[in-house]
C-alpha cells in the first residue's frame, strides 16, 4: 500500500507540474518583499511563479518604439529592468533546484525490503518529488531566460537605434550616452544605499566568540585547529594560515578564474571548469583553506559574522534575495573597491563587476564574513 501511495503521489505530482509548465497557470503567490531578520531559515518552497516572472519580462520585448526621446529613454530602462528580472528568476529557479537536491539526498529513504529490486525506484520521498518538480521548473525557467535575454537585447538595440535617429546622432554615440547616464545613476543609487545602510540598518547580532578575526588569532596560537580541537585528540596539526592570507588566496583565485575564458557558468556546477554562483564562492574559499556550505542560502546562514553593506571588507560574501532574506538566489565575493567576483549566468559567465551590477534592490542588507 505504501509503495502504491508513493507511486500515485509521484505520478500525480509529475502530471500537475507538467500541466503548470505547459499552461503557464500558476497558483503560487507573488514574491514578497517584506523585510525579515538577518537570521532566517532557508526556504526550500517550490515557486513556479518564477516562470511567470520571466514571461512577464519577455513580454517587454513586444513594445513598439516611442516617438519622443524621453519616452524612448524610459522604454530602454524598462527593457534593462526586464533583463535583470529574468536573470534573477532563472538564478532563483536554479538555486531552488540545488537546495531541493540537497534536501532529497538528506531524506533519501529506501526500505531494506526493496533494496536491489525493480520496485526500489518507486520508493520516492516527498523531498525527491519536490526535487523533480524543481528540476522541471528550473529547466523551463532557463529556457525562457535564454529566449528573454536574446529578444530583450534585440529590443534594446532597436530602441537605441530609434533614439539615435530622433536625436540626429549615431548609434554608437547614443549607446555611449546611455552607458554614461546609467553609470551615474548606478553610482548615485549605490551611495544612497550605503548611506541608508549606515544610518538605518540595525547592527546584526553576532556571537563575539565566532568573530573570524578572533578565531584567526586563536588558530594561529594553536597551529590552526583551536585548543578545543587539539585537546585529547591525536590530529595532525596543519601549518597555521592567517585569515588575511586565506582571504588573499581566495580573492586571487576568484580574480584569476574570472579573467580566464576557460572557466564558464553552468547551473548547479561546482567545478573544476564549470561553476554556479555558490559553487564558485565555495571553491574560492576552499582554495584558501576554508570549506563552505553548498548553497548561497546555507553560506549566508553559516557565516560566523554578519556585517552591514556599509561595512564591507575584501573577502566578504554578498547575497541577493527577492523576498527580503527568506531565501537567496545569488552570492558573490567582494574583492574591494566596490567590485565583486561572481559566477553570474551562462550568457555573462564568470566575471568581475561592480557591486551594483544589477541595481541595488535585491542586494541583501547584510553580508557574510568568514
Amino acid at each position: 500500500m505504501s509503495i502504491l501511495r508513493h507511486l500515485v503521489i509521484a505520478t500525480s505530482t509529475a502530471l500537475v507540474a507538467s500541466t503548470v509548465l505547459a499552461s503557464g497557470a500558476v497558483a503560487a503567490p507573488a514574491l514578497s518583499t517584506a523585510a525579515t531578520p538577518a537570521e532566517t531559515t532557508i526556504n526550500t518552497t517550490l515557486n513556479p511563479a518564477l516562470i511567470e516572472s520571466i514571461k512577464a519580462s519577455l513580454a517587454t520585448a513586444s513594445i513598439s518604439p516611442a516617438k519622443t526621446t524621453k519616452s524612448l529613454d524610459s522604454q530602454i530602462s524598462q527593457v534593462e529592468l526586464a533583463l535583470q528580472n529574468a536573470e534573477a528568476a532563472a538564478l532563483e529557479a536554479a538555486e531552488n533546484l540545488v537546495v531541493a537536491g540537497e534536501d532529497a539526498a538528506r531524506n533519501k529513504i529506501l526500505p531494506a525490503s526493496l533494496s536491489g529490486t525493480s520496485l526500489a525506484k518507486f520508493a520516492v520521498t516527498n523531498a525527491e518529488i519536490t526535487r523533480q518538480q524543481s528540476s522541471e521548473i528550473s529547466t523551463t525557467a532557463q529556457a525562457f531566460y535564454v529566449e528573454a535575454d536574446k529578444k530583450l537585447n534585440e529590443k534594446r538595440t532597436e530602441l537605441i537605434a530609434a533614439s539615435a535617429k530622433l536625436r540626429n546622432s549615431t548609434v554608437a554615440a547614443e549607446a555611449a550616452r546611455l552607458k554614461k547616464a546609467n553609470e551615474a545613476s548606478g553610482e548615485a543609487e549605490l551611495m544612497a544605499a550605503l548611506k541608508d545602510s549606515e544610518a538605518n540598518v540595525a547592527e546584526p547580532v553576532n556571537d563575539p566568540a565566532l568573530d573570524p578575526e578572533t578565531l584567526d588569532a586563536s588558530s594561529m596560537s594553536t597551529g590552526g585547529l583551536g585548543a578545543a580541537s587539539i585537546a585529547g585528540a591525536s590530529l595532525k596539526v596543519p601549518t597555521a594560515v592567517s585569515r588575511a592570507k586565506r582571504i588573499d588566496l581566495s580573492v586571487k583565485w576568484a580574480q584569476k578564474i574570472a579573467s580566464n575564458n576557460k572557466y564558464r557558468y553552468r547551473y548547479g556546477a561546482t567545478g573544476p571548469t564549470y561553476f554556479d554562483c555558490s559553487g564558485y564562492t565555495g571553491k574560492a574559499f576552499s582554495t584558501g583553506g576554508k570549506k563552505l556550505q553548498r548553497t548561497s542560502g546555507a553560506q549566508y546562514k553559516a557565516a560566523p559574522k554578519k556585517v552591514k553593506l556599509s561595512s564591507l571588507q575584501k573577502g566578504d560574501l554578498v547575497f541577493w534575495s527577492s523576498n527580503g532574506g527568506r531565501s537567496f538566489y545569488h552570492v558573490a565575493l567582494y574583492i574591494g573597491g566596490g567590485k565583486i567576483a561572481h559566477a553570474r549566468n551562462p550568457q555573462a559567465g564568470i566575471s568581475v563587476t561592480k557591486l551594483n551590477y544589477a541595481g541595488m534592490r535585491n542586494i541583501y542588507k547584510y553580508a557574510g564574513r568568514y
